[in-house]
């Protein structure tokens, strides 16, 4: 519509992130990480989103980094929508924006035609977990010709998001980069989990076995409160400790009470001290009936923890199985209690599980490397404005190549 800009090659690298919301999930953590670590010499970030809202908003702005919203309507089609996005290419247009990179959620099947009419010289779209919101095939259709047609290139955390992008939405091979999964892992190292805050939870002296995860029916917390009924009929000394907020948090409390478990299970919320709680629990669970590669797996293995995982996308590429933790088949009660218990009858097993998850964490998933990563991909696909290569596919497929060698 506009036509791209030309860019002053001397200039700061201007870059949107253009996410949904910042409550204390996964992706909004990662990019709240990311904008604490990129270099403001070369870079210069601005967020944007369709609700300002969550827990983690005061963090990324004390950062003294805009956070600009462009509301939405209901549907993608009502007039509220089409002004926010209106609004949101005029925006990048007047910014001069560099680089869009649309994080996550709908903002990935809207953001990339935004960015082409506002004529931003690189769009990015990320898939940080497995599309299971993309339901229908007019949104299927939408999704895969906004990744195969309108971005230069797809950010992936897990090969199996990977091969969701290629089979499921026929985009190229070559266009797909893999970023990898990075956590603060010094956060993590300089936690601590002491007596007052077990105390606070009522925790203290109880064998602990936690899960971390949004209240939301793809997290899988149904199995994971069986699995704990069926845990707790055999310890009399044991605790479900549940951290997150979502939609589901009356009916997984009153599932909690039909089970038995009430007194047994601590639903803690939303909190900002995940990586104390961490150290507080014995055994890590995810239920997660879809996921990418998610963050607090990682944070688990980082604080020391065996793990128990569903065996679903890109969790079997960080857990090992029967080495770090233990995968079972997703929505199986019976496997994942079992799981846990095998742990808790063997502490021998379930520490050297800990310590070879804690050794895997620090080797591969070290957020720096990560931001670094994408760092260099953003430069590289900027080369072309700047007369220093190829533009668009032959570009994402010569990363590809590079991170293989």
């Amino acid at each position: 519509m506009w036509g791209r800009h030309t860019r002053d090659d001397d200039a700061l690298v201007k870059v949107a992130f253009w996410a949904g919301s910042f409550e204390r999930a996964g992706t909004q953590q990662f990019l709240l990480e990311l904008l604490r670590r990129i270099d403001r010499e070369r870079f210069d970030p601005v967020v944007m989103s369709t609700v300002r809202t969550g827990e983690l908003l005061p963090d990324i702005e004390s950062l003294d980094i805009e956070v600009r919203e462009f509301g939405t309507g209901r549907t993608l089609l009502s007039p509220a929508t089409i002004c926010g996005l209106f609004r949101a290419a005029r925006f990048l247009k007047r910014e001069r924006v560099d680089v869009l990179d649309c994080m996550l959620g709908l903002v990935t099947l809207i953001g990339p035609f935004v960015g082409r009419v506002a004529g931003v010289p690189v769009v990015l779209n990320n898939q940080r977990n497995l599309s299971y919101w993309i339901r229908g095939r007019s949104r299927e259709a939408v999704y895969g010709f906004a990744n195969r047609t309108l971005v230069d290139a797809v950010l992936v955390n897990s090969a199996a998001a990977e091969d969701e992008l290629v089979e499921r939405f026929r985009v190229p091979r070559e266009k797909v980069i893999s970023v990898g999964t990075g956590i603060d892992l010094g956060r993590i190292a300089e936690a601590v989990a002491g007596d007052e805050l077990a105390s606070e939870l009522g925790l203290a002296g109880r064998t602990t076995i936690g899960i971390v995860a949004k209240l939301s029916s793809v997290k899988g917390h149904q199995y994971f409160l069986e699995a704990a009924a069926a845990i707790a009929d055999a310890r009399s000394n044991v605790a479900f400790l549940v951290v997150g907020d979502g939609v589901r948090k009356k009916e997984l409390e009153e599932m909690a009470a039909e089970l038995g478990i009430a007194d047994k299970v601590v639903f803690a919320g939303a909190r900002d001290d995940v990586p104390s709680l961490l150290k507080l629990m014995d055994v890590f669970v995810l239920s997660s009936l879809s996921e990418g590669s998610p963050n607090v797996v990682l944070e688990a293995m980082a604080a020391g923890l065996p793990v128990v995982a569903t065996d679903v996308g890109g969790l079997p590429e960080i857990v090992i199985d029967g080495e770090s933790g233990i995968l079972v088949p997703p929505g199986d009660s019976g496997a994942l209690a079992a799981a846990v218990r095998e742990l808790l009858d063997d502490p021998a097993r379930a520490v050297t599980m800990g310590r070879t998850g804690l050794a895997l964490a620090m080797e591969r998933h070290d957020i720096e490397r990560v931001v670094r990563e994408m760092e260099g991909i953003m430069d590289r696909l900027l080369d072309p404005f700047r007369g220093l290569g190829e533009r668009g596919r032959s570009v994402s497929e010569s990363i590809r190549l590079e991170q293989r060698e």
